[in-house]
């Protein structure tokens, strides 16, 4: 399948790529068990109307394409994800002053991503930016996990993570950085347009990223577990920025 096209897989996946259209769903693998199936069927209907080739196939084949993914017996061919410039992504939130973007620091597992992206969509943050290198991308396990959240939300891809946030100073954005030593989050009153970065699974962001941050924030914890993981850790404190910036004002 080196035809530079992405591979999707899984129910929800698939239904929101077909639904949102803002990629174009070029061929359809549906499993022969899956015949009847309302989901799928639902899935077959919206591929037609989008004029999508559908392949139906046996389960091992779908398998074997998927590297046995838990693909709940669909997989897609889409075009690739359209990754933003910066300066388009600040041109789109220019005037809004609750707009809120996540940045990703160094982050490697898949499983985080994905829902931190999905958590990202749900809580209105609009805009997620990702380092080009030593940061997982968006891969179909990624995808997965997000559950099709990534067609809802801009991805800006940077060379320079430290350089990006300091153009977002520029533009008025707020940064903050979220890790376990900073400022308890039920006392911070954030300011917005803001950012907030999570750093990786097991280092958190980096010096020099935290150096370009306007405040650090933390979870105010109460024992019982060493610490909340990523994906754990930017839902709860995304919650809270949105219900302070969006809910609030």
């Amino acid at each position: 399948m080196n035809d530079n096209l992405d591979i999707i897989y899984g129910i929800h996946p698939v239904m929101e790529a077909l639904k949102s259209k803002k990629r174009h769903v070029t061929q359809l693998y549906v499993s022969d068990s899956k015949a009847g199936h309302r989901a799928v069927e639902e899935i077959i209907r919206l591929a037609k109307r989008n004029n999508a080739r559908i392949d139906r196939i046996d389960n091992k084949t779908l398998d074997r394409l998927t590297r046995n993914a838990n693909h709940q017996g669909v997989m897609a061919k889409v075009q690739p994800i359209k990754l933003m410039k910066l300066s388009n992504a600040l041109y789109e939130s220019d005037g809004n002053k609750q707009d809120l973007w996540l940045a990703v620091d160094e982050m490697t597992d898949p499983q985080n991503l994905g829902a931190i992206i999905r958590s990202a969509a749900c809580l209105g943050f609009s805009t997620i930016i990702l380092p080009q290198r030593r940061t997982v991308g968006i891969t179909p396990a990624v995808y997965k996990v997000a559950c099709g959240a990534i067609e809802s939300v801009n991805i800006v891809e940077v060379a320079n993570l430290s350089a990006a946030l300091n153009d977002l100073k520029e533009e008025g954005f707020w940064v903050y950085g979220a890790d376990m030593a900073g400022k308890p989050i039920n006392t911070v009153d954030y300011a917005s347009p803001a950012v907030l970065v999570i750093g990786s699974e097991g280092f958190g962001i980096r010096e020099k990223t935290a150096e370009n941050c306007d405040e650090i924030v933390s979870i105010p914890q109460q024992g019982g577990v060493e610490s909340l993981n990523a994906s754990a850790a930017a839902s709860i404190i995304m919650y809270d920025m949105m219900a302070k910036v969006k809910l609030k004002k």
